[in-house]
């Protein structure tokens, strides 16, 4: 992975007095990685190098897989959901939506209480699911309290139990070890798997969050976790958050959007809007995350980006390594002379330098992620650069990068009113 920063339009001078301002807390993340212990709140920098929290996931991995697996239901929400779902989709996505090929395993995401959308699944297993082995269900919730996860667990579960008696073998709870949940589950015999208590939810794609339902589904877990560890090792995060905070204090420029060019990164760039937002979005400051993706984008948003406020830095996220498509040498649509006998790469390809000199032209900042190709190792990598930048930029903004307390706000809310329901 190349990451290219020559039009971030900072000079030298300001971004160096950025990274300048965090060379103790570099030295401070080292620390937590070569210390190896669950401790601080930067611990989820241990997760990439612990074997033996790896093998007690592959252990369950092993003793959950059958071949009969064909579909896994992640019942989560946020942290618990978000980087599975971009792992996989980035991985996944066309042989999901457009083969669905039976013979592959499928990860299905119940990360909401819209009642159509759940329904929807509970049919969904009515019709397909015709023995126990053919499903596992993975219940995740960091605190073991989530509402919605807990919410659309029962369902699922009522539903599963009326097609096998043996439904408790076919979960796993992924919760902090002594929880209620974890509890509930150790009551019911059904199988536990632990996340560190220090691992926050939107860091914790590297622990049984992430690697249990991946590794389930056969994406290569290990070359994950050598991608993770490959951003441990360089630490030149310091560069990135220092840009991001010079365009937030001296630019005034307060989103961030990431512009993906493939379809199958879209729940990356949603992976990363959950960590920037509940990491640094507190105490009256905050960089609004946004998603864009090309060229879908290009005729939905991109005229506000190029003709209106220059409030918005941002950063393409491509692949020099694609599918080689060709368009025919004599279309049926004789109009357009310029793409006939190219391939769609091509295309797409003059898009995005099309998008970039766009940019320049209007004085507006990029940064470049440029990936080999889209596969687990190069995927790990920039998911831990990202936590990492994260963690810096909190340290930059001068907030608490591992907590949420406002989210509470509606949590609180909630309960008031699901309580009052049944006076």
């Amino acid at each position: 992975m190349i990451i290219h920063t020559q039009n971030s339009g900072l000079s030298g001078e300001i971004i160096s007095k950025g990274k300048a301002k965090v060379g103790a807390y570099i030295e401070h993340l080292q620390n937590v990685i070569r210390q190896k212990v669950y401790d601080p709140p930067e611990s989820s920098l241990v997760l990439p190098g612990d074997s033996l929290y790896h093998n007690e996931i592959k252990a369950m991995i092993q003793k959950k897989k059958t071949s009969a697996l064909k579909h896994i239901v992640v019942v989560g929400i946020g942290g618990s959901n978000l980087g599975t779902k971009a792992v996989y989709e980035a991985l996944y996505f066309y042989r999901d939506q457009l083969r669905r090929d039976t013979s592959a395993t499928h990860m299905h995401f119940l990360d909401t209480v819209d009642p159509e959308m759940t329904h929807a699944f509970v049919e969904f297993m009515k019709r397909n699911i015709k023995s126990s082995d053919e499903i596992v269900i993975n219940i995740i919730s960091k605190s073991g309290g989530t509402t919605e996860t807990l919410v659309n667990a029962e369902i699922v579960i009522a539903e599963f139990r009326k097609i096998s008696q043996n439904w408790k073998d076919r979960c796993v709870v992924s919760t902090d070890e002594g929880s209620k949940l974890w509890k509930e589950a150790e009551k019911n015999n059904i199988d536990t798997l632990r996340i560190p208590k220090q691992v926050g939810g939107r860091y914790s794609v590297f622990s049984a969050v992430g690697l249990f339902p991946l590794g389930l589904c056969g994406i290569d877990i290990d070359a994950l976790l050598d991608g993770a560890t490959m951003a441990t090792t360089t630490m030149d995060n310091a560069l990135y958050s220092a840009i991001f905070h010079s365009h937030y204090v001296h630019e005034g420029k307060n989103i961030a959007d990431t512009f993906v060019f493939h379809t199958e990164l879209e729940s990356l760039g949603k992976w990363y809007r959950q960590l920037m937002g509940e990491s640094v979005g507190k105490d009256g400051k905050g960089i609004s995350p946004t998603v864009t993706v090309g060229s879908i984008d290009h005729h939905s948003i991109v005229q506000l980006y190029l003709g209106g406020p220059k409030d918005k830095s941002t950063t393409f996220v491509f692949t020099s390594k694609s599918q080689e498509l060709d368009i025919p040498k004599h279309p049926v649509f004789d109009l357009s002379v310029e793409f006939a006998g190219k391939t769609e790469a091509s295309i797409m390809h003059a898009i995005r330098k099309g998008t970039a000199e766009a940019y320049k032209k209007q004085h507006l900042p990029f940064l470049e992620v440029e990936f080999s190709h889209i596969c687990e190792k190069e995927l790990g990598w920039f998911m831990q650069w990202k936590m990492i930048e994260m963690m810096i930029l909190g340290k930059l903004l001068e907030v608490n990068a591992f907590d949420q307390p406002h989210v509470e706000l509606y949590k609180t809310e909630t309960r008031k009113m699901l309580e009052a329901n049944n006076e």
